[in-house]
């Protein structure tokens, strides 16, 4: 258990208060639902077997270590427990050993002569800290194993477990140990690090354990592709009307499923449980997608049961709200009620004499840090998200609360800056400063001139910008002004070591290019200056450069993933923070902005290959096609730079590398990411999920937009453990490293790992960084993909003047029909549809129509405007086909065909249609290169709008050959 410092209080909002700029509130975080969490759970497990560990009747078991003492009262707790009381010496400022050099810290420890605890499975302890001047106390309960298999591994990660405790009341903690080596247990500690350098003079920190003991309990499922036994693994939030509603199990003994509402106590479906064999194993498929009824539901299947989830038409929107509320509970020099006080206000970015107190905007993760890169991409995908909000005029609160916390990052981008394009990309804190300048705690950061952060910074600018510039001219002016002086410096700038904030940071040609790129079409957008379009024309040939374009791979032939740069000669990998969107964002805002451009095809291309290579990787990870972290090749391990084991090692990377599926020819595609010490891939999926939805908007792909959906349920439930992973979201949601300002409802952490070198999820109940460490990046990918996944789909139209009649939208699967009445004196429509494939009839008109999830798509009925055209192929033999077009309507019409890797010999054509008459037109073509893809885009009258797209795989490498 853990301390929730709103669970006593309403959702509400305090009193208002200045802040740095702009009209910010000073509000109680969210409260937590804690009888949803996995703590939870744990507390009420039938305990099947214990054994008193240590009954605190003998001090000569306990040693102690560092600053402050132990004693052991003569007085009993709780029901006649004896305990020991731990002391903190928190006003001495000799050096300590601990997490934090420098800082007070003590340990418990509990040492013992190599016991064999194989028995048990749990450990289970009371505690009550007692304190003032720190909001939470963060407690490090460590596990020794001198066995053969050593326990804290060599990462120092198995075997640490984080507690975060409230105050000045007893908490029962248990924590299931099944997967730690425990034949040979040495010690079991209770250390504590205090996050103050200069405490107050009140502050004070003590606490005291009891009730030690071993346990055997029903254990959590903790590694593996299988279901965890007795459970159905379902998106916790919900599902979105639209988009593909299943859960996942491997035990269920019922061959049939029934859906529940639990508000109506209606079945509205009774199915068959589909049997699955797939790459990962056996499971059985629960399919409600053809469910389109708003409610509150649970999924029965024989004895197994869900708790309860939703089907809504914005499923989404409540994550929405608890991921700004994280934002807020993160924020830097303001109080947080709650979490912490106004801090930092002696931190301070450097530049030769000159200094900025760089408090403001975000702490970056479970510690203190800041840096423009998070900050900028944060505020950047808030304001994206609003300017959907706004255009679509929908959502007016969650509208406002955006910009509010967007306006809040913005000020710390305009604050932390030195003339000649110096910022902080990233900034380590680990401790609360006492606020006075001058002092032994002060924390300072030299400013550096990356391109990559100034180019970041810019793009945030220039988004607020265009959300800002009617409602606050003057603030949308100063953003404005900022992100133009930002990209020149950018322009201007080298990526270095030297400039560069730390290696985690750095960013590849690619990268570089893709950011460059989108802040240039940013201000492009803002300005219509010509020198901010040539830029990310220059950059772009970068970008489609560096795709692998032909397929590799005899046994699983793939392409579309892409290298570091043009030459070719490293695959792009990361696996802590991910920035696998930026060259498809950058790829599709080219071709949105420049339709008529000699390259939009090789742009288009980009999008299309890297989509389809998603959809296609993600078929390896069914049932639950979460997407696979990357293609590796099997000599990729000698190009590493080696350190030690605790870092980086040649043998660790070829041995995880051929963990993952074999394609042929020495390449690998790996579920995971290869990495050491710093795991956790929610910030590569999240970014991954964010290009292949903003592709899926770009080519009206419906099912890469739904795949790229089933990335954010991976998160919120329908994973192995059937654990949302959003703190305060869902069910089982277990505590995360937030040792600094304690638990925060909608934060979300690194994310599901690996265990050693194995290529399997893996999620066990310790807490310990960096995997649940809460973190801002995967937060900030969040939102960004709330900008294409969340809501149903805009439909505007117009119908000839006066008209009366309805429009009427039926969905192609469902048979579900949705009438819109048109504006009489505007003889307008308008409406928000759930996503999915229609036919679309007014009056004896009628068209297809693809709508996706938070899109926008126009329709004209007056005369002569509506067209209706289907587009496909006929192979005839070799590398020709003929394209197909059949299209229906009335008048003039010209059909021009744009390619990739096809020749077509006449690229337009042009027809008179006739009303109630269908016409069709065929070009041959032939494929350029059999070992790549081709991509051919049938534009209507120069109108992208109503683009249709065919995708062929060409013939990629047969084994064999």
């Amino acid at each position: 258990m853990r301390f929730m410092p709103a669970r006593l209080c309403a959702i509400c909002v305090a009193v208002l208060v200045p802040l740095v700029a702009g009209d910010q509130s000073l509000r109680l975080p969210l409260p937590v639902a804690f009888e949803n969490s996995a703590e939870y759970g744990w507390l009420k497990k039938t305990v099947l077997e214990k054994r008193v560990l240590d009954d605190l009747s003998d001090p000569n078991t306990w040693s102690f270590q560092g600053q402050g003492r132990m004693t052991f009262p003569s007085e009993t707790a709780i029901e006649g427990m004896r305990h020991l009381r731990v002391e903190v010496n928190i006003h001495d400022q000799q050096p300590a050993v601990g997490r934090s050099s420098g800082l007070p810290a003590v340990a418990a420890v509990r040492s013992f002569s190599g016991e064999d605890w194989r028995r048990f499975n749990r450990v289970s302890f009371q505690i009550r800290p007692r304190m003032s001047g720190f909001h939470v106390l963060s407690l490090l309960v460590v596990l020794r194993n001198d066995g053969e298999e050593k326990v804290p591994d060599v990462y120092r990660r198995e075997g640490n477990h984080y507690v975060t405790l409230p105050n000045n009341r007893w908490t029962h903690v248990v924590w299931e140990i099944t997967p730690l080596a425990r034949d040979k247990v040495t010690s079991l500690e209770f250390r504590y690090w205090v996050n103050k350098r200069i405490p107050d003079a009140t502050d004070r920190v003590e606490f005291e354990i009891g009730g030690l003991e071993l346990q055997r309990v029903k254990p959590d499922h903790f590694e593996g592709w299988n279901v965890a036994p007795d459970a159905i693994s379902f998106s916790h939030t919900g599902y979105q009307l639209g988009m593909s509603k299943t859960a996942v199990s491997s035990s269920l003994e019922a061959s049939e499923f029934y859906l529940l509402n639990v508000e109506t106590g209606e079945t509205p479906l009774r199915k068959p449980v589909r049997q699955l064999k797939t790459r990962l194993g056996e499971f059985q498929e629960i399919d409600f997608s053809e469910v389109h009824t708003p409610g509150r539901y649970v999924i029965v299947a024989g004895n197994t049961r869900t708790r309860p989830f939703r089907i809504d038409r914005n499923a989404w929107r409540e994550t929405i709200w608890k991921t700004i509320n994280f934002f807020y509970g993160e924020r830097c020099g303001m109080e947080i009620p709650g979490l912490h006080d106004a801090c930092h206000r002696d931190w301070q970015a450097v530049l030769d004499d000159r200094r900025i107190v760089m408090n403001g905007g975000w702490h970056d993760a479970g510690d203190l840090s800041q840096g423009a890169i998070n900050t900028a991409e944060a505020t950047y995908a808030m304001f994206a998200l609003a300017e959907r909000l706004q255009g679509r005029a929908e959502d007016p609160d969650l509208l406002e609360r955006l910009i509010e916390e967007a306006n809040w990052g913005l000020d710390w981008l305009l604050k932390v800056r030195f003339p000649g394009g110096y910022r902080i990309g990233f900034a380590g804190m680990n401790i609360w400063t006492n606020g006075i300048i001058g002092d032994a705690d002060d924390r300072t950061r030299v400013a550096l001139n990356n391109p990559n952060v100034n180019y970041l910074a810019a793009t945030a600018g220039a988004a607020a910008y265009h959300v800002l510039k009617r409602r606050d001219p003057e603030r949308a002016a100063r953003a404005l002004a900022m992100a133009e002086e930002d990209w020149r410096f950018a322009v201007k700038g080298e990526e270095t070591p030297e400039t560069q904030s730390t290696p985690a940071y750095a960013a590849t040609e690619m990268e570089l290019a893709s950011v460059g790129i989108l802040a240039s079409l940013e201000l492009y957008r803002a300005t219509k200056r010509q020198e901010y379009a040539e830029k990310a024309l220059e950059l772009a040939p970068v970008v489609v450069n560096s795709q692998q374009r032909n397929y590799v791979g005899r046994g699983f032939p793939l392409a579309g993933f892409f290298y570091t740069s043009p030459a070719k000669k490293e695959l792009f990998h990361q696996f802590h923070r991910g920035n696998d969107q930026a060259p498809i964002v950058a790829m599709v805002r080219l071709c949105e902005l420049f339709p008529h451009h000699a390259d939009w095809m090789q742009w288009y291309s980009v999008v299309a290959l890297y989509s389809e290579y998603q959809k296609s990787v993600a078929e390896t990870t069914q049932p639950y096609a979460v997407l696979p972290a990357y293609v590796y090749r099997d000599s990729d391990y000698l190009h590493i730079a080696e350190g030690d084991r605790y870092q980086s090692s040649r043998e660790a990377y070829r041995e995880q590398v051929l963990q993952g599926m074999p394609m042929g020819d020495g390449y690998y595609l790996k579920a995971f990411p290869v990495w050491f010490a710093r795991r956790g891939n929610f910030g590569v999926l999240l970014s991954q999920a964010k290009g292949l939805s903003a592709g899926a908007h770009l080519r009206g792909d419906l099912a890469a937009a739904r795949l790229a959906d089933r990335q954010l349920q991976w998160v919120v439930g329908r994973n192995p453990f059937a654990q949302s992973t959003m703190w305060g979201e869902g069910y089982d949601f277990a505590q995360q490293y937030s040792v600094s300002s304690g638990d925060i409802v909608g934060s979300l952490p690194v994310g599901i790992m690996t265990r050693g070198n194995s290529d399997a999820p893996y999620w066990p109940a310790q807490n310990c960084y960096v995997y649940k460490e809460v973190w801002v990046h995967p937060s900030a990918r969040w939102l960004w993909l709330m900008q294409d996944l969340a809501g149903p789909a805009l439909v505007e139209g117009r119908v000839p003047s006066g008209s009366v009649e309805a429009v009427t939208f039926e969905d192609a699967v469902t048979g579900q029909s949705h009438s819109v009445e048109p504006d009489p004196a505007g003889s307008t429509f308008r409406a928000f549809l759930p996503a999915g494939h229609y036919r679309v009839r007014w009056d004896k008109q009628e068209t297809a129509v693809t709508l996706l999830p938070g899109g926008r798509r126009t329709l004209d009925f007056r005369p002569g405007q509506l067209l209706d055209f289907t587009f496909s192929t006929e192979t005839t033999s070799g590398n020709q086909m003929v394209l197909v077009l059949t299209a229906a309507g009335s008048g003039k019409q010209r059909f021009t065909i744009r390619t990739h890797n096809l020749k077509v010999a006449q690229p337009a054509q042009e027809v008179d249609l006739q009303p109630g008459r269908s016409v069709r037109l065929k070009w041959e073509a032939s494929v350029h290169s059999n070992s790549a893809a081709w991509v051919a885009v049938v534009v209507p009258n120069d109108d992208l709008s109503q683009r249709k797209e065919l995708y062929g795989r060409g013939r990629p490498p047969q084994p064999g050959r």
